[in-house]
């Protein structure tokens, strides 16, 4: 079975090690991670207003790609409201962390 590609999305604070939790987590569940803050985050200078363009012009492409957008924080903030709102408009399958190990548990890969 082809994996479908699984948004991480979670607050500007959240931890490299609880993005890697987050990711490992969603991968046992079936799915390809896809966290560009944890990712991307490793060679791009977000202090640099052009390479943060560029960084958010890469999460956008990321996030269209991918089948379902996971919210993994149980806060929210700019950065996660602008993330659920790109998925809401291209319709896209929004879940929480425990939504996607809801479905495994019952065998199912949420897709769209």
């Amino acid at each position: 079975m082809k994996r479908p590609w699984a948004y991480i999305c979670a607050t500007e604070g959240t931890s490299s090690k609880a993005l890697r939790g987050y990711c490992r987590t969603v991968f046992q569940c079936g799915y390809v991670p896809i966290c560009p803050r944890l990712q991307d985050g490793q060679f791009i200078v977000l202090e640099n207003p052009d390479e943060r363009h560029a960084f958010n012009e890469i999460v956008r492409d990321k996030l269209l790609r991918c089948t379902v957008l996971v919210v993994c924080s149980k806060h929210s903030d700019a950065t996660t409201n602008a993330e659920v709102g790109l998925a809401k408009k291209y319709s896209k399958v929004l879940t929480t962390l425990d939504g996607v190990l809801q479905a495994a548990e019952k065998g199912e890969v949420l897709t769209g």
